[in-house]
Parts: C-alpha cells; sequence; structure tokens
C-alpha cells in the first residue's frame, strides 16, 4: 500500500483530533527550544527544507520563520488544507512523481512518521528522498526506539505504528541507496524552564545516562537506550563536507 492511499485508511480517520492537532502551525518556546537542538549542525537558515508527515506543521512554522524555504507533505486533508491556510506549499505523498519539477532540498526532515510504514515502503521513500535531495543533503529522522524495552511505550501507544526501527535497521534499508549514517543518538533533551524544572529534567538524564550506562556494560552494546531516538543521513557524496554531527554514535549494531 502506497503512502497516499491511507487518505483513506480508517486507521488514519479522525486521528488529528486524538493527536489534538488543534492549533496547526502554531509552535511554543520549548519547541523552539527541541528544534533548534534538534537540528544542530544541518541547514534551516537560508535552505530548502522538505518535512515528510509534517502533522500539526509546527516544525515547519519554526524552519520557517528561521528563514528556511518549506514544504511539506500530508496525507490528512485536513491537514493539507490548514497548510494552504498558513501559505505553506504542500506536496503529493507520491514524491517519486515530483523528483524533476522542483528545485532539491538541503533538508529533510520526518518526526515520528517511518514507523506508521512498512520495511518496503520506507525503502521506497529513501529513494524518492534521495532523488528529491540536494548535493549535502541531511535527512533527519525520529522514531521510538526499537531496541530499548523503554521504547515500547511510544511504539505500541499509536495503532497506526506498523514498524519497530532502529539504527541496525536502516543500515540494512539503506545499503542501495545514496544515504550514510552520521548521528545516532537519543532525541535532542530539553534543559530549560524554571529551577524545579530544570533540577527534574537533570535528575531524569541523570538516572537515564546511568541505566544506559549499566545495560550497555552488562549486555555488552554500545546502543541508546532512550525511549524516542533520532538518525540523521546524509548522501553519500558530502564526505568531503565533514559531515558526522555532534552527538553521533554509529558504530554499527548487529545483534
Amino acid at each position: 500500500m502506497q503512502l497516499n492511499e491511507r487518505t483513506v485508511h480508517p486507521r488514519y480517520s479522525g486521528y488529528e483530533v486524538w493527536k489534538a492537532w488543534d492549533k496547526p502551525f502554531t509552535y511554543s518556546a520549548e519547541d523552539d527550544a527541541y528544534f533548534a537542538g534538534e537540528t544542530r549542525g544541518i541547514v534551516v537558515a537560508g535552505g530548502r527544507l522538505l518535512e515528510v508527515g509534517y502533522g500539526s506543521g509546527s516544525f515547519l512554522a519554526w524552519a520557517r520563520d528561521k528563514g528556511a524555504e518549506v514544504a511539506g507533505v500530508e496525507i490528512i486533508p485536513s491537514l493539507v488544507e490548514a497548510a494552504a491556510r498558513a501559505g505553506i506549499e504542500t506536496l503529493p505523498p507520491t514524491l517519486e512523481n515530483i523528483k524533476t519539477t522542483i528545485a532539491p532540498f538541503d533538508t529533510i526532515v520526518a518526526l515520528d512518521v517511518f514507523e506508521h510504514l512498512t520495511l518496503g515502503e520506507i525503502r521506497h521513500y529513501l529513494h524518492a528522498c534521495a532523488a528529491l535531495a540536494a548535493e549535502r543533503c541531511h535527512l533527519l529522522l525520529r522514531f521510538p526506539n526499537a531496541q530499548s524495552p523503554f521504547g515500547l511505550a511510544p511504539q505500541n501507544g499509536d495503532a497506526t505504528h506498523v514498524s519497530q526501527l532502529s539504527q541496525g535497521v536502516f543500515e540494512q534499508l539503506i545499503q542501495d541507496t545514496p544515504w550514510r549514517i552520521v548521528r545516532y543518538a537519543p532525541a535532542y533533551r530539553l534543559h530549560g524552564g524554571g529551577l524545579f524544572k530544570r533540577l527534574r529534567r537533570w535528575a531524569q538524564y541523570a538516572a537515564r545516562d546511568l541505566i544506559s550506562a549499566f545495560l550497555n556494560a552488562t549486555y555488552n552494546q554500545t546502543i541508546p537506550w532512550d525511549p524516542v531516538v533520532v538518525l540523521v543521513l546524509c548522501r553519500k557524496d558530502c564526505d568531503t563536507a565533514g559531515a558526522t554531527l555532534s552527538g553521533a554514535n554509529v558504530s554499527a549494531v548487529k545483534k
């Protein structure tokens, strides 16, 4: 089943209501901090940026405010209509059909999207995104961490999730694509807020790091254990740009 056919799939009926996306194309101060942290080392301001499965539209709105020329892909009709009202360009989900008609993108983002697809669909989209990518394009993906028991809650908390994903899975999926992995790490951690929130976050992150270190040592692993992870790829021809990003953990995990 191709992604564009999901517009009529019963699993997505009322999805935007369940997700409480009632203020599309707006973002909070914490969203601002998170998006800036997650896109570190990646072109946003002054670049062309595509988000696949933009959902609430908060990231696209943020990127546009930071100076990016943005476009998005979405399958839920009400969200496509919201993008039109916000002046956001939308592209059809069948990306392979438009690759020769638009300028390439410097950055492509898919936050909490690829877990909704089968592995075959993911492979298809990796090729389609590569066809739309500029020479040194980065592809940023966020998804539940299938290698961690703590990833079970986000993975199984949504009936539309299909695939369980990890670095090792993507190492296999990208073998015949122009992509290479340059960062694999927990989702960016926020540190702001009032004193109590900052202390609570510091304690939570310290506990996570201790647990992760213990589990990696116990099971002879080098993987992140946070519930949600981010994987960043770039085209293989970006090697000369020194594209490995801060926070990278790209050691192969083939267990």
